[in-house]
């Protein structure tokens, strides 16, 4: 998919030089035949022309040096952000089933609840990425997310099958900063090249970073003999998630970071 991004913007960019290279044929035959006609303009007029020149110049959009994009905190947030939503997304699909049924849930009363948790992010993914578009930060909606999910584990540990749909629901709707994320990479870049660098970038190490997750909660589930701790991790776990999510939200984007 990044390939076919790519050969877009260079077919844009091929347009786009094109289109110069006319504009500027255009405009020395015209300044060549304004030659011939007034031979003897003034030293003014001449300076009047430069700074028409100049100013256009400056107004025009440059390339400018490529995006540094290892080197960018803007891009590190984003990246830390997506992949610790992705980390807890995945430890919902692999473990929640096994937490409720370890609780005394039943075997098909534990598979819906994580249907429920994973259909939650379905209508949230038509509303939250419109309420994002009109914040000028985003990391409001990252916080928002976070106190569910937190609330969820906390729920998860103190009576994980007394409010067994309760957690459900609210981890459903924490696990929703994966569309949030992905509205957010597009409104950090003004730019078709920057969206598809920060997207590669944020996306590529994100699921890096998300893969530990999954296998630590299983490694603490089977030493500890219990959920306590696991639960623990997965609420650690919310904490850079919200901090990343927060930096990554706030009103810049990446070409600002040239």
């Amino acid at each position: 998919m990044a390939l076919v991004a790519w050969l877009f913007l260079a077919r844009d960019r091929t347009s786009g030089a094109g289109a110069d290279g006319a504009e500027a044929t255009r405009t020395e035959a015209t300044a060549s035949g304004a030659g011939r006609t007034d031979a003897g303009r003034t030293d003014a007029d001449a300076a009047a022309t430069d700074e028409s020149a100049a100013a256009a110049e400056t107004a025009a959009p440059a390339d400018g040096p490529a995006i540094r994009i290892t080197r960018s905190p803007l891009a590190w947030a984003m990246a830390v952000f997506f992949g610790f939503q992705a980390t807890a997304a995945y430890i919902s699909m692999g473990w929640m089933p096994q937490i409720f049924r370890d609780a005394g849930v039943s075997a098909s009363t534990s598979g819906l609840l994580l249907a429920v948790m994973m259909a939650m992010g379905v209508p949230l993914a038509f509303v939250l990425p419109r309420i994002a578009a009109r914040l000028r930060h985003q990391g409001v909606l990252v916080v928002i997310l976070g106190v569910f999910g937190l609330t969820g584990y906390a729920g998860l540990w103190l009576a994980p099958a007394g409010g067994a749909w309760a957690w459900a629901l609210l981890l459903g709707i924490a696990n929703c900063a994966f569309p949030l994320a992905l509205t957010m990479i597009g409104m950090r870049t003004r730019t078709h090249a920057g969206v598809v660098r920060l997207s590669a970038f944020a996306q590529s190490v994100g699921y890096l970073l998300s893969i530990p997750g999954p296998l630590l909660v299983g490694v603490l589930y089977q030493h500890s003999g219990g959920w306590g701790q696991p639960i623990a991790l997965m609420a650690g776990f919310m904490v850079p998630q919200i901090i990343a999510g927060v930096l990554a939200g706030r009103d810049r984007t990446l070409e600002d970071e040239r």
